[in-house]
């Protein structure tokens, strides 16, 4: 179901704007992820604001665009992630 405008910009306003989550990850064969210092190639660092964000699926199709089940589901989203703390959960104890 497609959100509406007002639940899209709610949705939006959770985020922190952090930009961890445009920085390539890597996970090895026992499922462990490495975050490496290595921003995607339209994240600006300064500012951490996507440079083609109102295109970034468009342009660039790997980008995840987050929902609240991939939020819950995905392993390599950190603690300190706006959505995380809005659903409370923790990667680690």
């Amino acid at each position: 179901m497609k959100q509406s405008a007002t639940e899209n910009d709610a949705w939006e306003q959770i985020c922190e704007k952090c930009g961890l989550c445009c920085f390539e990850k890597i996970e090895d064969d026992d499922g462990t992820i490495f975050f490496t210092s290595t921003p995607c190639r339209y994240l600006d660092i300064v500012t951490r604001e996507c440079k083609i964000y109102s295109r970034r699926f468009e342009i660039y199709p790997d980008c995840v665009q987050l929902t609240e089940t991939l939020v819950r589901e995905i392993p390599w989203l950190h603690d300190e992630c706006g959505y995380r703390k809005n659903f409370g959960l923790r990667r680690r104890k």
